[in-house]
C-alpha cells in the first residue's frame, strides 16, 4: 500500500510540526516511524525513509534545544534508534517464520552454538570494564572514550559467534545493564547516555551489514 504509507508519514510530519505538546510529538514520531514499514508492502524501502525523517527530527530538536540540551536529544536520538531496533527485529522475526515450515522449524538454545574462547573473553572484558566505568565514576573524557570503544567491540563480536542473534542479544543486555547501572547509581549519567546512544546505533548498522552481506 504505498499510497497509503506516504499519507501516514505526511500525517505524522505534520502532527510533529503542528502539536504543542512536546512528549506527544516526539513519541508518535518514534513508535509511526518505526512502525509504518512492517505494514507496508517494501519494509526495507519505507525503513529507509523513517530513519532518514528520524534524523530530520532529531536534528530539529538540537537545533531548538541549543547547547544547554544535549543530553534530552541524545535521549530522543536513543528512542528513535530504539524503536528502529525493535522495527527490524520484528521485521526480521516475521519474515523467518513464514519463511521456515512449523515442522522443520527446532529451537537452539545459546549453549548449541559456538563461542569461540577469545570471543567470550572479550565479551567479558566489554562488560568488566563496562560496569567497572560506571562503579568507579570514571572521569567524563575517560567515560567517553571508553564507551565508545566497548560499543564499537560489542557491535562487532556478533558476526564472529556461532549465532549472530544470541551475540547481538548478548550485546544489547551488556548496554541496558550497563545503562541501568548508571542510572540507579546516577554516576556519569551524560556517559551512561552516550553510551546508549552510540550502542544502539552501532547495533542497528552491525544488524544491516549482516542482513545485506
Amino acid at each position: 500500500m504505498p499510497d497509503i504509507t506516504a499519507l501516514f508519514y505526511i500525517a505524522i510530519v505534520a502532527f510533529y510540526l503542528l502539536h504543542k505538546n512536546e512528549e506527544a510529538k516526539i513519541l508518535v514520531p518514534v513508535i509511526g516511524f518505526a512502525a509504518i514499514p512492517l505494514f507496508s508492502n517494501d519494509y526495507w524501502q519505507w525503513f529507509q525513509l523513517s530513519a532518514a525523517l528520524s534524523v530530520v527530527v532529531i536534528v530539529i530538536e538540537k537545533e531548538k534545544a541549543g547547547y544547554t540540551g544535549g543530553g534530552a536529544v541524545s535521549a530522543f536520538a536513543a528512542f528513535f534508534i530504539g524503536a528502529l531496533l525493535v522495527s527490524i527485529f520484528i521485521h526480521a522475526t516475521s519474515s523467518a517464520v513464514t519463511s521456515v515450515s512449523t515442522a522443520s522449524f527446532s529451537f537452539k538454545t545459546p549453549l548449541s552454538y559456538e563461542w569461540p574462547r577469545h570471543i567470550v573473553i572479550l565479551y567479558a572484558f566489554a562488560f568488566v570494564f563496562a560496569l567497572l566505568g560506571v562503579l568507579l565514576n570514571a572521569h567524563m573524557l575517560v567515560a567517553f572514550y571508553g564507551a565508545l570503544i566497548i560499543a564499537c567491540l560489542l557491535a562487532v563480536l556478533p558476526h564472529f559467534c556461532g549465532s549472530f542473534l544470541y551475540g547481538i542479544a548478548l550485546s544489547v543486555t551488556i548496554i541496558v545493564v550497563t545503562f541501568a547501572m548508571a542510572f540507579i547509581k546516577k554516576a556519569q549519567e551524560e556517559a551512561g547516555f552516550i553510551f546508549a546512544y552510540i550502542g544502539a546505533g552501532l547495533m542497528l548498522v552491525s544488524s544491516l551489514v549482516k542482513y545485506f552481506s
